[in-house]
């Protein structure tokens, strides 16, 4: 027994050495020759890794635009049949039940949907390309908990979506995507091709990774060590200088304008004009109701590429001039009677709509007399107005670097006629952007500053690092403070009692100019009939500006006289301007509550039906405007905001849309911040922002408040604070 066992364990012994010999063969010193059928077997590649395309974000961080990866699901019915063999206790019919259910949970597919593909073939079966990331993720995780085998999921494309809509489309752009063959590998490739995502394409893609693979014969992954890999490297994302609130009011206000005034195109800016920075921009034309989300975003934007010629907005710079080299003062007399020049063996005879016969320099502007202008502009010459008008950034671009900008048309001196001077001098024989135009009144507003305007203030990366940021520039200064200040007096007055006055606000100093424009022909001289340009360019409050804002309509109703500025532009630009002030944390209110005018909070409509709001408003004693996108709709937006403080004289926007009730978010729940540590102006300002009204008890730092942090509150709730 004991020899018995000896020679098995020899024998064993020598098996095992025998065995450990022949894998150091094999695996060590490869003499068998088994690499190439290791190679066969084995099938390398190399992955592509999709970066993930930055966001864009407007100047509160407020989310514009962002991306969703999408994969294309299919299902191996050929796995699932043999593992139905595999486990007697499985049922195929039972296993298909649990795919479809799965899919058509965590995906806008139905469960019979799903399940006549899988029934369609005993092979892989395509299911769909549109299944997002976490969709996926969910999908993914429920088959493995039921092990369930056959998930098969490939990278299918990126989709930008816009958490605001429509908000800001045409400057926002698009990006396009294709997929390119290089040697056998297709990679897929994302690039901007309008607005922003076109001029910031290079921050915004990000760079591809990769990864080595290998698979089996069976096409299962190889998990090998030495494989080498490289991360993508996200796109970087881009802070605005837009202000939401100021877009969708902007974008509202026009939309409004448009229909109202049966206009062509609606075009406006709003800039703040100590830095340059766009808080709003937007052209609306009159057929973009039926045109697509990515039309829209691949449609020119109409306040950088559409000219046209600014009419009598161009004065107020013929009269700088003037102010600057002391050919007149405010008060000194000119003749305005009809004006008769000659010009060779040709005569003109220059006259204005409303006649006048002497009005004092500051009236010229304030009632925009087109003689009385061009009696000054021979006194300033040929070379000061145009050396002027370059100087304020028209007949070039303005550097802001946006996609699609239009130098504007502006002659060279030398290539004036005999009657140009005076035609430029109201704004004719030139033609502007709305850009270029609300730029060169930000100059007027700052003291005269020409800045650089721009719309990206930030580069970030994912982890919120500054890669690029832009300063505010000065480009040049065009005039002196006390001429300024005079101007600002004129354009004033345009409002207090000239052309303006439609604007003219009880407790709000505004300035601005009007120009009604006949719109020329293209490629030919001469004006055409009944076709023109309104335009109104201002700023408010006079004494320390806070909003530049330019509005144009393109072709308004001319039989309804909406062709006047003062009829159409000059309306619209101070519905704007009370929206913008009623903002619950503007800080243009807090100088307008201290004039002690009879003030009211709006009250919350969004969400009900027009009957219910106009029930709300009605009991509250508040005048209101409906405009109707959908007469059957709900109440999805109303200006001013639910709980900002207007004045009573005014009267609330509520606008109808599609939406259903049931499928409006509510806007009314918030969670109450932490106010505790914080000084009173900055509780007061985040308030604001949360629109709760605060109700303050001592100053210095919070210590206590009513309301507990994290506790759910509605639109304008009462909090009691206690500071020390």
């Amino acid at each position: 027994m004991k020899q018995r066992l000896i020679i098995f364990l020899i024998l064993n012994g020598l098996f095992i050495l025998l065995w450990i010999g022949y894998l150091f063969s094999v695996q060590i010193l490869g003499t068998h020759n088994f690499d190439h059928i290791i190679e066969i077997r084995q099938n390398p590649s190399k992955s592509i890794i999709i970066p993930k395309r930055g966001n864009i974000y407007d100047r509160d961080q407020n989310l514009l635009v962002s991306s969703v990866k999408y994969y294309q699901v299919d299902i191996d019915v050929e796995a699932i049949l043999k593992y139905c063999e595999r486990n007697k206790e499985s049922d195929r019919s039972e296993i298909f039940g649990h795919v479809a259910r799965i899919i058509a949970a965590n995906s806008p597919l139905s469960k019979d949907h799903v399940l006549d593909r899988i029934n369609s073939s005993n092979k892989s079966v395509f299911i769909s390309e549109e299944i997002s990331e976490i969709q996926l993720y969910q999908i993914d995780n429920e088959f493995k908990r039921l092990k369930i085998p056959g998930l098969i999921s490939n990278f299918s494309k990126t989709k930008r979506t816009y958490p605001q809509g429509k908000l800001g489309s045409n400057f926002l752009g698009m990006i396009d995507d294709n997929r390119e063959d290089l040697e056998n590998e297709t990679i897929y490739t994302v690039q901007g091709i309008s607005g922003l995502e076109a001029t910031f394409d290079e921050y915004l893609r990000g760079k591809y990774g990769w990864q080595e693979t290998i698979h089996d014969a069976n096409n299962n992954r190889i998990p090998f060590l030495f494989l080498k890999e490289k991360s993508p490297i996200n796109g970087y994302s881009l802070i605005l200088t837009i202000d939401n609130d100021c877009q969708e009011i902007l974008e509202e206000s026009l939309a409004e304008g448009l229909k109202k005034y049966k206009a062509k195109n609606a075009i406006g800016i709003i800039m703040d004009p100590y830095t340059g920075a766009i808080m709003a921009m937007s052209g609306i034309n009159e057929y973009d109701d039926d045109r697509t989300s990515n039309e829209l975003r691949s449609s020119a934007d109409l306040p950088v590429s559409f000219m046209f010629e600014p009419g009598s907005t161009l004065k107020p710079f013929t009269a700088l001039l003037a102010l600057e080299k002391n050919i007149y003062t405010p008060t000194d007399e000119i003749d305005c009677r009809d004006y008769h020049i000659k010009y060779r063996d040709e005569e003109r005879v220059i006259k204005d709509d409303h006649k006048f016969k002497f009005l004092n320099f500051k009236d010229i502007i304030a009632y925009s007399s087109n003689v009385g202008i061009s009696k000054i502009v021979d006194k300033i010459g040929s070379e000061a107005l145009y050396e002027r008008l370059i100087a304020l950034g028209y007949g070039h671009k303005t550097g802001s670097n946006i996609a699609g900008e239009a130098s504007g048309l502006f002659r060279k001196v030398k290539d004036w006629q005999g009657f140009s001077l005076h035609s430029i001098s109201f704004g004719q024989e030139i033609s502007v952007t709305a850009l270029q135009l609300a730029n060169s009144y930000c100059a007027i507003a700052n003291q005269g500053l020409v800045m650089q305007p721009y719309l990206v203030q930030k580069v970030v990366d994912e982890n919120g690092t500054v890669i690029d940021e832009h300063k505010a520039k000065v480009l040049r200064r065009i005039s002196d403070k006390k001429s300024l200040e005079t101007l600002k007096s004129f354009l004033k007055s345009a409002v207090d009692y000239g052309t303006a006055t439609g604007t003219k606000f009880d407790y709000l100093e505004v300035a601005g100019k009007t120009g009604t424009a006949e719109k020329s022909f293209a490629g030919k001289s001469g004006y055409q009939k009944e076709k023109y340009t309104s335009v109104f360019a201002g700023f408010f409050p006079v004494e320390e500006p806070r909003y530049v804002i330019a509005v144009i309509y393109d072709e308004p109703d001319y039989s309804s006289y909406s062709y006047y500025a003062s009829l159409s532009t000059v309306p619209t630009f101070k519905k704007i301007v009370t929206r913008l002030v009623n903002l619950p944390d503007s800080d243009v209110i807090v100088e307008i509550k201290e004039k002690e005018k009879d003030f009211i909070f709006a009250p919350a409509v969004i969400g009900l039906t027009r009957q219910e709001a106009e029930n709300t408003l009605n009991k509250k004693g508040i005048s209101y405007e409906i405009v109707e996108r959908n007469p059957n709709g709900i109440v999805i937006n109303q200006f001013p905001k639910p709980n900002a403080a207007f004045d009573k004289k005014e009267s609330v926007i509520v606008i109808l849309d599609t939406a259903e009730k049931d499928e409006v978010v509510d806007v009314f729940d918030y969670a109450m911040p932490n106010l505790k540590g914080m000084t009173l102006r900055k509780a007061i300002a985040l308030a604001n922002k949360k629109n709760i009204r605060l109700v303050v008890d001592g100053s210095g730092s919070i210590f206590s408040q009513s309301i507990p942090p994290g506790t759910k509150i509605k639109f304008g709730e009462r909090c009691v604070i206690k500071a020390r």
